[in-house]
């Protein structure tokens, strides 16, 4: 992928692999996201504990701590399998472009499939938000699915300046501004406070973030 950090994407990946991998031949795991599934449903995030977490799934909690530091790693994990399909989806589509199809056009399409996986899981995303900000960490940004979504529109954003079909902006920062308006909790305040639907959403993206880049002789042709 042309731009694309490999290095820091692929570490990023190896090590949630190899999380992966030895959570995946545990048997309490299952009871565990299980347990944690109904009671993130049943009660909300803020109000479930981790004793309540290994208490309904029947272990101790000493063992529920050497599996998961706290419930943001829990939500994540109920996140992984998703979040690594949608993210290897859309790398593949960066990869795969067709010579006829625009960096800015994909883009587009990009923009859609996040916001798809979003309006599906807003609540999940955002019980993992706020965990890391309870750690005071960078938000969302330092979380592994956003910082690979980071990087794969700051790779078409980079093409598109490169081809000319977008003004001249720092492609880092534009794809940074992107990701914080996909932010799960602007999502679900834009759907509660002002009735936004998710093709409103999708629309009001797009509007600043692709049409609100094009270069005018673009927008012309196209118009």
């Amino acid at each position: 992928m042309k731009g694309l950090n490999a290095d820091s994407a692929g570490k990023s990946r190896a090590s949630v692999k190899v999380q992966t991998d030895e959570r995946n031949g545990d048997k309490y795991r299952d009871r565990i996201l299980n347990a944690a599934r109904m009671l993130f449903h049943e009660h909300g995030f803020d109000q479930v504990s981790m004793y309540q977490i290994a208490k309904t799934a029947e272990i101790g909690q000493g063992s529920l701590y050497r599996r998961y530091a706290d419930k943001g790693e829990i939500c994540s994990d109920l996140l992984r399998n998703n979040s690594e399909r949608i993210l290897e989806e859309l790398e593949e589509d960066v990869r795969g472009r067709k010579s006829d199809t625009s960096a800015l056009e994909l883009l587009r399409n990009i923009i859609r499939k996040t916001v798809d996986f979003i309006d599906e899981r807003a609540d999940l995303l955002l019980m993992i938000k706020s965990e890391f900000m309870g750690k005071r960490q960078l938000t969302q940004y330092e979380h592994p699915f956003f910082q690979r979504l980071n990087a794969i529109m700051t790779d078409l954003l980079t093409q598109a300046v490169v081809a000319g079909e977008v003004r001249d902006v720092e492609p880092h920062f534009a794809a940074s501004a992107l990701i914080s308006v996909l932010s799960p909790d602007l999502y679900l305040y834009q759907q509660k406070f002002h009735g936004a639907t998710k093709e409103d959403m999708l629309q009001g993206i797009t509007r600043i973030f692709v049409s609100g880049l094009q270069e005018p002789a673009i927008k012309a042709s196209q118009g």
